[in-house]
């Protein structure tokens, strides 16, 4: 498990490579097991993620009979929709690696975008904590949210971006396999699990 000050040094990494400095390579650990280690971003996640499923939650009961439950096996499912919808992509990026030639970039991507995942899960945070502490706040709290995924969306295209030196249509296709997998199986998954109001 990689300690806070390993942490800092990785966003630093990710932060300068959004920023189109490729100097954030330099902090990054761009090796077998530093693609293992960052997946352990996710673990650093749950607290923001926990945010998250407790306005989620309240918006569901809020949107349902009155009898309607949501307890521990609701949360758990909210766990499963993110986990999966940060690992299947990125099992897709994998997969197409080679097809469309962008093997030797792999394991930067992964490393990068599993760290960048830490500010931006706790951005998003701030407009799911303003719906806890603000009921009736949705209107404000879902411009905020869109706002803060557009900002997100630019960030991993910046990424990208730096990754493969400046190849805009590359940095393009990766960005949507890392969007667009996310979007629609987080909704799918939703609706199956029977986590969106009726």
């Amino acid at each position: 498990m990689p300690q806070i000050e390993d942490i800092a040094a990785y966003l630093k990494g990710v932060w300068l490579l959004v920023l189109g400095d490729r100097s954030g390579f330099e902090w990054l650990d761009i090796t077998a097991i530093g693609v293992w280690r960052s997946f352990a971003a996710f673990l650093w996640c749950l607290p923001a993620m926990a945010v998250s499923w407790g306005a989620w939650r309240l918006y569901y009961l809020a949107n349902m009979p009155i009898d309607s439950g949501a307890g521990l096996l609701f949360i758990l499912k909210l766990f499963l929709v993110d986990l999966a919808t940060w690992i299947l992509p990125l099992v897709l990026m994998a997969v197409l690696a080679k097809p469309l030639d962008y093997a030797d970039h792999l394991a930067v991507i992964i490393i990068a975008t599993n760290w960048l995942w830490v500010p931006v899960f706790y951005i998003m945070a701030v407009p799911a904590a303003i719906r806890l502490i603000l009921p009736g706040s949705e209107g404000l709290t879902s411009l905020l949210s869109l706002i803060l995924l557009m900002a997100a969306f630019t960030a991993i295209f910046r990424l990208m971006k730096t990754i493969t030196s400046n190849q805009t249509l590359l940095a393009v296709a990766l960005s949507a396999l890392l969007i667009l997998p996310s979007l629609m199986l987080g909704e799918g998954l939703q609706r199956y699990l029977g986590l969106m109001p009726v």
